[in-house]
C-alpha cells in the first residue's frame, strides 16, 4: 500500500461512535439555530454556542481545520477574527470591553466550522429549509400585521400600519425577506410542477413584503440588487432588460401605493437635502459617522484605534460637535467597512473586502444551484454591510455563519 493510499484510508475510516454522536448533535444545534434566526435572538445565540461546543467536544478538530484551510472564504474569516483579537493589545478601551467586541464577531469562526459540519448534503438541505420555514412564519406574521389582524406600537413609536415587522427590526426583517425572495426564486427556476409555482409565489410575496409593507431602506436596496443580480446571472440581455423594467415599475408602484415605502423614501430624501446638524436625524447622523470615521482612519491608518474602540474614537473626534454627536451612546457607524477600518486601520477594511470578494469568487466553483445561491448571499451581505454592522450584529452574524457555512459546505462535498 502506498503512502497516499494509506492516508486516504485513514481519512475515510469510520469515526468513533462518540465523535459521530457529538457531530450529529452539533448539526442538530445548527438546525435549531437556522430555524430560530428569523424568530428569536436568544435561541439563536444559545444553540449557536451549543453547536460550537458539541463540535469541540467531538475531538474532530484536525478534519475541520483541514477543511477550513482548503477554503479561503472560511480561513479569511478566522484571519479577520485573529486581527480583532490582536487589536485588543492597543485598544483605547479596557481589555474586557475589547474582548467583548471580539466575542461579538465569533460567527466569523463559526462559518468555517458550520461549513465542515454541513458537508453532508442531507444536513445542508435540512438547515437551509429550517431557515426557510422560520422565515415563512415571520412572513405570515408580517402580512397578518398588514391586513390588520395584529396591531401594536413598537419601541420606536411606529404603529403596525407604518411598518409590518414583528420579532425583528425593520432592517433585519427586510434583509431576511430579501434572502428568502432570492432563494425561493433561484430554487423555483430549477424546479418543475407545483413546487416551481409554490416557490415562485413565496418569492413574490417576500419581495412584495420588503417593498410594500416594511420601512427598511437596507431591504429596499438589497432586494433590488438581488433582483438585478439574478437577471444578470441568466446571461441574457433580454432577461436583464425586462428585469430592470419590472424593477422600475415595481418601485414606482411601491412609491405610489405603499405608504410605508413612500414615507421612508420621502423622509430619506428630506433628511439628505436638508442635512441639518441641529437635530438628530438618520441621514445626517450617518453622514457624520462617515466623516469622522474617515478622519479616524487617516489618523491611524495602519493599526487603527484598537478593537472595540470605534465609540471612544468617535466620542473624542466630536468634542466640538453638537451634543447629540458628542455622546458615548454612539458605539458603531452603521457600516461594517468603516467600523473595522477605524478599529484595525486599512488592513481591517482590506480583510473584509477580501472576505467578500474571495467568497464571491469561490462560490462560482460550487455546484450550479449552490453557486447562484451563495453568490447572491455574499452579494447581499456586502451591500448590507455598507449600511449596517452586519458581522457585529447577532442575527445577521449568525446568518453569515450558519447559512453561509451551509452553502459553502457543498465545496467540501465536491472536493471529496
Amino acid at each position: 500500500m502506498t503512502t497516499n493510499q494509506a492516508r486516504a484510508g485513514a481519512n475515510t475510516a469510520p469515526r468513533p461512535a462518540y465523535a459521530q454522536c457529538m457531530l450529529d448533535a452539533a448539526r442538530a444545534c445548527l438546525l435549531v439555530t437556522a430555524a430560530s434566526l428569523p424568530l428569536s435572538t436568544a435561541v439563536t445565540n444559545a444553540f449557536g454556542v451549543l453547536a460550537f461546543l458539541c463540535w469541540a467536544l467531538s475531538g474532530e478538530w484536525r478534519p475541520a481545520l483541514r477543511a477550513i484551510a482548503a477554503e479561503p472564504a472560511a480561513w479569511l474569516g478566522f484571519a479577520l477574527l485573529a486581527a480583532l483579537l490582536a487589536g485588543v493589545a492597543w485598544s483605547r478601551v479596557p481589555a474586557a470591553q475589547a474582548l467583548g467586541t471580539v466575542l461579538k464577531y465569533r460567527e466569523l469562526a463559526l462559518f468555517g466550522i458550520a461549513m465542515f459540519l454541513l458537508s453532508d448534503a442531507r444536513w445542508r438541505a435540512r438547515v437551509l429549509w429550517a431557515f426557510f420555514a422560520g422565515a415563512l412564519v415571520l412572513l405570515v406574521l408580517s402580512y397578518a400585521i398588514s391586513l390588520g389582524l395584529v396591531r401594536f406600537t413598537d419601541k420606536h413609536g411606529l404603529s403596525s400600519a407604518q411598518g409590518a415587522v414583528l420579532l425583528k427590526s425593520s432592517i433585519t426583517h427586510g434583509f431576511i425577506m430579501s434572502l428568502v425572495a432570492y432563494g425561493a426564486a433561484v430554487v423555483a427556476l430549477r424546479s418543475t410542477g407545483w413546487r416551481r409555482w409554490a416557490l415562485g409565489v413565496v418569492a413574490l410575496l417576500a419581495a412584495s413584503n420588503v417593498w410594500f409593507a416594511v420601512q427598511g431602506r437596507t431591504g429596499y436596496v438589497v432586494m433590488a440588487v438581488l433582483v438585478l443580480w439574478l437577471a444578470v446571472s441568466q446571461r441574457s440581455v433580454k432577461v436583464a432588460a425586462v428585469a430592470l423594467l419590472c424593477l422600475a415599475i415595481t418601485l414606482a408602484g411601491a412609491y405610489r401605493w405603499a405608504p410605508a415605502f413612500q414615507a421612508r423614501i420621502d423622509q430619506t430624501a428630506a433628511e439628505a437635502i436638508e442635512n441639518r446638524t441641529d437635530r438628530e436625524t438618520s441621514i445626517p447622523l450617518r453622514l457624520h459617522y462617515l466623516k469622522r470615521s474617515v478622519e479616524l482612519i487617516k489618523k491611524n491608518p495602519f493599526r487603527g484605534t484598537g478593537t472595540g474602540a470605534w465609540g471612544e474614537g468617535f466620542y473624542e473626534a466630536t468634542a466640538n460637535d453638537p451634543p447629540f454627536f458628542h455622546d458615548r451612546s454612539h458605539q458603531h457607524p452603521h457600516n461594517e467597512f468603516l467600523n473595522l477600518g477605524v478599529q484595525l486601520g486599512i488592513g481591517g477594511v482590506a480583510l473584509l473586502v477580501a472576505l467578500f470578494g474571495v467568497a464571491f469568487w469561490r462560490a462560482g466553483a460550487l455546484p450550479e444551484k449552490e453557486a447562484l445561491l451563495a453568490r447572491g448571499f455574499v452579494l447581499a451581505f456586502a451591500v448590507g454591510c455598507l449600511f449596517n454592522d452586519f458581522l457585529l450584529d447577532s442575527t445577521e452574524g449568525h446568518m453569515w455563519a450558519v447559512l453561509g457555512g451551509a452553502l459553502f459546505g457543498a465545496s467540501q462535498r465536491r472536493a471529496s
